[in-house]
């Protein structure tokens, strides 16, 4: 069985913030966490900003497994973001 090795925290980062400045120049990965004691999911968070809205940026987390490709999270991270930042009113 093939197994990949976890991608970093700061891999996820620049993946996370690369596919977030592709979508959107509004999209601005804020932070990336482990999920607890080394494993392999991670939190990314980002924020939008929203220039018709006064209060601070809106924030959404995305959950995502660190055990794959740099490739294959990138295309993970994008269509998360895609489909987060199309349901945004």
């Amino acid at each position: 069985m093939f197994t990949v090795e976890a991608l970093n925290i700061t891999d996820v980062t620049r993946i996370a913030t690369e596919a977030a400045r592709q979508l959107s120049p509004r999209l601005h990965v804020v932070g990336v966490t482990s999920g607890g004691s080394g494993g392999e999911y991670a939190e990314v968070v980002v924020d939008m900003d929203m220039p018709e809205c006064l209060e601070e940026p809106r924030r959404m987390s995305l959950g995502v497994f660190r055990n794959t490709s740099e490739s294959l999270l990138h295309d993970e991270i994008t269509l998360k973001l895609q489909r987060r930042f199309r349901k945004r009113p």
